[in-house]
């Protein structure tokens, strides 16, 4: 995680220093730009600029944006498909001897209660420790299928549940994987530094002419700032405004028998 470091900053300390930044940019380019004769050579090179960085900016917005969604999506069909495979492993479980499905359906229960919450909160320490009996409670259903399997070798209902036992394992990690896979740090960096060139060409460009916008700078700012952190809430799949739903392990869990 220590290439994701930015991931770890709150947004509410990251969007008004974001947008510290970038209007910081549209004041000392437009102070810089008073300074200087409007030349009309000078004007279109400003203008030229502005319209350059701005255009750049749009790109890369639009680049950072499509990676987030990718992410975004990829967590939330894995919510799917893990509530897909208990859903399932639960179902064969029911098809099994009567001593062994309580405890492994009281297990399942345990599990998908644990995933429903895994990552929920930013607190790394109970991710940890979710994962921690997330795994030790896929270890005790392996115990338990290892001994129904020997007791019931030629059963297919213990070959279908065992199948979907370990699509359930399998989803585990693949689950894990795209929790901690964000946009990369030097990504919303690089986003952030472009709108401060693209504002502070836009203020100086503003300047050589000797008009002072501040209102549109700081409608601006606030547009460009807004929309990097959509990018950046977009990466956070269960913090912020927008979150990846978990309804799916919801209903699944609704559906295991007591």
């Amino acid at each position: 995680m220590s290439g994701d470091w930015l991931y770890g900053v709150s947004i509410v300390i990251l969007t008004p220093l974001t947008m510290l930044l970038i209007g910081g940019a549209a004041e000392f380019g437009n102070w810089v730009g008073l300074r200087f004769h409007a030349a009309k050579e000078e004007n279109a090179d400003a203008s030229t600029l502005a319209g350059a960085t701005l255009g750049l900016l749009a790109l890369l917005v639009a680049f950072s944006f499509s990676m987030a969604e990718e992410r975004f999506n990829l967590r939330s069909e894995m919510v799917f498909e893990e509530a897909n495979a208990i859903g399932s492993t639960a179902n064969f479980a029911l098809m099994l001897p009567q001593p062994v499905q309580k405890p492994i359906l009281a297990m399942l229960r345990d599990y998908t209660t644990i995933r429903i919450s895994l990552g929920v909160t930013d607190d790394p320490v109970k991710m940890e420790r979710d994962i921690a009996r997330s795994v030790a409670l896929q270890a005790d259903l392996w115990q338990q299928a290892t001994v129904v399997m020997m007791e019931n070798q030629r059963s297919l209902a213990v070959y279908q549940f065992v199948q979907s036992l370990n699509e359930m394992n399998n989803i585990h990690e693949k689950r894990l994987t795209y929790l901690r896979n964000h946009v990369p740090s030097a990504v919303i960096l690089m986003l952030i530094g472009t709108a401060m060139v693209a504002m502070g060409f836009t203020g100086y460009n503003a300047g050589v002419i000797g008009v002072r916008r501040h209102m549109t700078a700081y409608i601006m700012t606030l547009t460009i700032a807004l929309l990097i952190m959509l990018v950046v809430d977009l990466d956070r799949p269960n913090r912020g405004v927008i979150n990846v739903p978990v309804q799916a392990l919801v209903d699944a869990l609704g559906g295991i028998p007591p």
